[in-house]
């Protein structure tokens, strides 16, 4: 199960721009939204801690986070054209050889919303190779996600996994955090924006610079 953001891709600040100018045009404010940090936490979240002491009451951020998600979304099939995305080393050839193994279930873990996922995926032809997840409407709490995904690989691919069976690839401390709190093995790699030395001090199963080498990250994965 991958991650996106800082993961897979870099899409620069498409996702936060998108994000000021859907809360600018559904509130008429962003809120806290510039100093929130969005690394690892899901869309949900950041909306929520956006608001959270702002001029936006409780109802009606209840009552318009879904259109709050759908501008959000609107705003960022704009933005990420016209932010440098950048796709990380290794990452296609990775995904290709991982999809072409029968042995294999890829799917995805992210913050993102299921749209705003795929959508920073297809800037790359990424979005065919993965059919089943748990995205950033599904939970606040990242840690919520992969009991999420579980199920729905169950539901789709009809196989009951055990978590020690379940990979989450990531690059923020909540990737591993998230991993650890179900069982699931944690891959942790220094791509995104999180220094190696504070990931190393969740202890993730394993910690890459990047995914660059192909065959030895394949290695790794069939090997646990």
């Amino acid at each position: 199960l991958f991650d996106i953001d800082g993961t897979i891709l870099n899409a620069g600040a498409a996702g936060k721009d998108a994000f000021m100018e859907a809360a600018m045009l559904v509130f008429g404010t962003a809120g806290a939204m510039q100093n929130v940090d969005f690394q690892g936490r899901t869309d949900r979240y950041i909306i929520e801690e956006s608001f959270k002491h702002s001029s936006v009451t409780a109802e009606e951020l209840k009552a318009k986070t879904e259109l709050m998600k759908r501008s959000y979304i609107e705003s960022l099939r704009k933005t990420i054209h016209e932010h440098e995305s950048v796709l990380l080393p290794g990452v296609r050839e990775l995904i290709q050889e991982l999809y072409a193994d029968e042995k294999i279930i890829l799917g995805l873990l992210t913050g993102n919303f299921m749209e705003s996922a795929f959508i920073k995926l297809a800037r790359f032809g990424l979005e065919i190779f993965f059919h089943v997840g748990a995205y950033g409407e599904d939970a606040i709490d990242r840690s919520e996600l992969p009991p999420i995904a579980k199920k729905r690989i169950a539901e789709h691919k009809g196989i009951e996994l055990d978590f020690s069976r379940i990979i989450i690839i990531g690059d923020t401390v909540h990737d591993i955090e998230c991993a650890r709190k179900s069982g699931a093995v944690s891959i942790s790699v220094g791509t995104g924006w999180t220094h190696k030395e504070k990931l190393l001090e969740k202890n993730p199963d394993y910690c890459l610079d990047n995914l660059a080498d192909t065959q030895r990250v394949l290695e790794l994965i069939t090997s646990i």
